[in-house]
């Protein structure tokens, strides 16, 4: 980590989130993922995924604390990322704990949010009982793929997404031991 990295990731305070953070939640995923996926995304998947539906679907994970552990990284009391881990929504993940969630403003990218998030989210996934944890990355988002090869995850497979507006394609990472990818996500 740069110098730069450790200071921008030292003014950062990670905590869970709770319901009242839904509507910070969605604009601010709304956000990264129309800047990640502008040039990925369907038009039906651009024009039906607003930050409205994200909402709903925020305050659906946030009421939902026993399925999901959900953090909101924050700089000076103001949400700049997020993530969320828990029980495989996939067979593909074979059981490992899933990060299904995992995004952070545009312009602190880079700057060891991502990572503070991952370590924290492995840690919840290990208190849950799981030994391993698996994500999904989208076809084309070189970014992400690069930050969790970065962080020792090993592409196991791919598939498709049967979301109701997109169906993506997707590179399954894996990590077989939480201890592992805890040590190499810790700023």
């Amino acid at each position: 980590m740069t110098v730069s990295e450790a200071s921008a990731a030292s003014g950062i305070a990670l905590r869970p989130a709770v319901l009242e953070d839904a509507a910070v939640i969605a604009r601010l995923h709304d956000h990264v993922w129309r800047e990640t996926y502008r040039d990925l995304a369907t038009p039906a998947a651009w024009e039906g995924l607003t930050e409205a539906v994200r909402l709903a679907r925020w305050r659906e994970v946030l009421a939902d604390q026993v399925r999901w552990t959900t953090l909101v990284a924050e700089r000076e009391k103001q949400i700049v990322g997020f993530g969320s881990a828990g029980a495989p929504s996939e067979p593909i993940f074979e059981g490992r704990g899933e990060v299904r969630w995992l995004h952070v403003a545009p312009t602190l990218q880079g700057m060891g949010v991502g990572r503070r998030l991952m370590s924290a989210l492995t840690q919840a996934l290990a208190l849950q009982g799981y030994e391993g944890c698996a994500l999904a990355v989208v076809v084309g988002n070189d970014r992400a793929a690069r930050f969790y090869r970065r962080l020792g995850g090993r592409e196991i497979g791919r598939f498709t997404d049967p979301g109701p507006l997109w169906r993506s394609e997707n590179i399954v990472f894996a990590w077989d031991e939480l201890s592992l990818l805890m040590e190499a996500a810790n700023p």
